[in-house]
């Protein structure tokens, strides 16, 4: 009997072991950002030994919007991997993608329906909802910015000001001078290389600072965005709300 109960024993915490391992799905992505001085001339020499997170397979898919799951077919039609880095007030972002047809932008009307970077951040860590609207204002608690590979390297940003990201009112000015901005992009056998840096209006960055953080990449061959990967996989609206975004930590 001592026995008996002895295995039973084992058998419930083996069980309790099981439980506690979590799916992608329900698994916070987590992500050390190192301090690297980065030059921005879509050369990746200078980010060799930085981490990269890589966003591959149907579970990265985020679908509606007129997008379904089988509309992406595979890995080598659409996927990608991201790295990150910083260094004095800016953050440095190396996305390289893997897209067997890049097209430059031609009769989408908005940014994120082409072949288009999102990058979200939560730069409080503080979650809720991205935006807030009230007596006919907007108040931003994190920011969505857009980055188009192609000619031109448009980019696009929710400053609570401008339209969301209309093809006809491109941004680059605002991200240059406001942002302190720069992006450098070329195209590869597979798809493309982009860098992209810049600095959050009103934060400082510093070592141990924790971030939320969501990345995405749009694919469309030449008749709209047909699939979206992103790093959490979350079913969620995460252009509106911060809840779900992965953690990034700055290190030094």
């Amino acid at each position: 009997m001592k026995n008996s109960n002895y295995f039973l024993l084992l058998l419930v915490f083996a069980c309790m072991g099981c439980s506690s391992i979590k799916t992608n799905e329900s698994t916070e992505p987590i992500y050390d950002i190192a301090k690297r001085a980065i030059a921005v001339d879509a050369d990746i020499s200078d980010w060799e030994g930085v981490a990269a997170n890589h966003v591959e397979g149907r579970e990265h898919l985020w679908y509606g919007q007129g997008m379904t799951p089988e509309k992406w077919k595979g890995d080598a039609d659409h996927s990608f991997q991201w790295r990150a880095a910083w260094f004095e007030n800016k953050l440095y972002f190396l996305i390289e993608a893997t897209d067997d047809i890049v097209v430059d932008p031609a009769q989408q009307p908005n940014s994120f329906l082409n072949d288009c970077i999102e990058i979200l951040i939560d730069p409080g860590n503080q979650g809720g909802p991205r935006f807030d609207e009230g007596d006919g204002q907007k108040t931003l608690n994190g920011y969505e910015l857009h980055f188009l590979p192609s000619k031109g390297q448009l980019a696009f940003i929710d400053d609570a000001l401008s339209p969301m990201y209309p093809m006809d009112h491109p941004q680059n000015e605002l991200f240059r001078e406001g942002w302190a901005g720069q992006t450098a992009a070329r195209k590869t056998d597979s798809g493309y290389i982009m860098e992209i840096a810049f600095s959050i209006p009103g934060v400082a960055l510093k070592p141990g600072m924790v971030m939320g953080m969501e990345i995405g990449i749009g694919d469309d061959d030449g008749e709209g965005r047909k699939s979206l990967q992103i790093w959490t996989g979350r079913q969620v609206d995460f252009w509106l709300t911060m809840d779900h975004y992965g953690k990034v930590t700055l290190t030094d």
